[in-house]
């Protein structure tokens, strides 16, 4: 049992030091950093685990869609709505 409790802490801690390093790397600006690694702190599972889902699967599919889409940006911008594939 204890075995399984280390396992669990070093997957966690690992969890935690990835995303730390990914979000150093994020094209965020620094004042956008410190509330996602506050979060982090707070939520150690959590926390990691929305941050990675926002840097590698939000993040892209977004600024594929709108290569404009600047996540550093304060104004708010409303999405069109999708249309169905008419022909497909």
């Amino acid at each position: 049992m204890e075995i399984l409790l280390w396992i669990v802490v070093i997957a966690v801690v690992g969890m935690l030091v990835w995303s730390l390093v990914s979000l150093s790397h994020s094209p965020l600006d620094p004042g956008r950093r410190i509330p996602w690694a506050f979060l982090m702190f707070l939520l150690p599972v959590l926390g990691p685990a929305v941050w990675l889902w926002w840097r590698f699967y939000y993040y892209p599919r977004r600024k594929a869609e709108q290569p404009s889409w600047d996540p550093n940006s304060r104004e708010v911008i409303v999405n069109p709505p999708r249309r169905p594939n008419a022909g497909n």
